[in-house]
């Protein structure tokens, strides 16, 4: 770790960050019951919907008799987005972009968020609006290549890839071996046809696949 606040300790434990929605409150709780059973520790319910809003308040719920689970809300633009989100209980922010009026707001409130970014400027301008994590984002166009240059720079900034982690030891190390602190994955661990089925059980084996990928890696190194 290269900056050890206690927010960083808690992602680089997780060592991955699902990513999830679904429209129907019953198979949100379903995925988060899934990922908690599956030993996921952080995870991020995006805001991909009207339904989003009004899901949280039961997530959150879910989560408050899960010891150990931090629940974070992503795919938020703007302060007014962050500030309902975290009325209602998010404990970190996640955007697919590097918004400075979302930073200033979250800095504000000590609220730890992780921006998008797409290049050495925007890191650094996350950086110095309080951002402890930054999120790599399309992780699949910018690729690993691309970690090595930022942390010669910015040596001090941890990194999450997302879009594009896919579920196998080849791709998870790949980003491990150029020094990011965990992934972010969505439809990866996700599919939308398991969801669709009711097959949540391979969903779970999935999961798990993906952890104890993870943790072979960590055990390593």
């Amino acid at each position: 770790m290269r900056n050890p606040t206690p927010f960083i300790k808690k992602m680089d434990e997780a060592g991955v960050m699902p990513i999830f929605f679904h429209p129907e409150e019953k198979t949100c709780l379903k995925l988060l019951e899934i990922a908690y059973q599956s030993g996921v520790k952080v995870i991020e319910m995006v805001n991909r919907g009207p339904e989003a809003m009004g899901n949280f308040p039961a997530l959150r719920k879910l989560a408050d008799e899960m010891p150990g689970l931090t629940l974070g809300a992503g795919t938020i633009y703007h302060p007014e987005e962050a500030e309902k989100f975290l009325d209602m209980g998010a404990e970190f922010i996640v955007a697919p972009v590097m918004n400075p009026k979302l930073g200033e707001y979250c800095k504000k409130f000590e609220l730890p968020w992780i921006p998008g970014c797409g290049s050495i400027s925007e890191i650094w301008e996350a950086y110095e609006l309080g951002a402890e994590l930054v999120k790599l984002y399309p992780g699949n166009v910018l690729t690993p290549g691309f970690v090595p240059p930022v942390h010669a720079v910015l040596p001090q900034v941890e990194i999450i890839p997302t879009g594009g982690v896919e579920p196998t030891m080849e791709s998870i190390k790949s980003w491990f071996d150029v020094g990011v602190l965990c992934v972010g994955m969505g439809s990866q661990l996700f599919r939308k046809d398991l969801v669709a089925a009711g097959k949540f059980e391979e969903v779970e084996e999935r999961i798990k696949r993906v952890i104890a990928i993870i943790d072979q890696i960590k055990s390593e190194r």
